[in-house]
């Protein structure tokens, strides 16, 4: 999949915004993205989302991590 620059300034603005939220590091946010798989799931679904703030995205992406977690135990 081809990435634009949109959809990369976007999953870029979700990875501040988490770690802004959390107080960590945003390479730490990226490397938790990628691991639990946050970073397909914002890039294959950007046209829902990116039109959304902050505060409706967060929780999704609290909630996609938890059922993350909760499909791999």
């Amino acid at each position: 999949m081809r990435k634009s620059i949109k959809t990369i300034e976007f999953v870029s603005f979700c990875i501040e915004m988490y770690a802004d939220k959390y107080s960590i590091s945003g390479a730490d946010v990226a490397m938790k993205f990628d691991k639990t798989g946050v970073l397909d799931y914002l890039f294959a679904n950007y046209d829902a989302l990116h039109t959304q703030g902050w505060n409706y995205i967060l929780p999704i992406i609290d909630d996609y991590i938890i059922n993350q977690k909760q499909e791999h135990q």
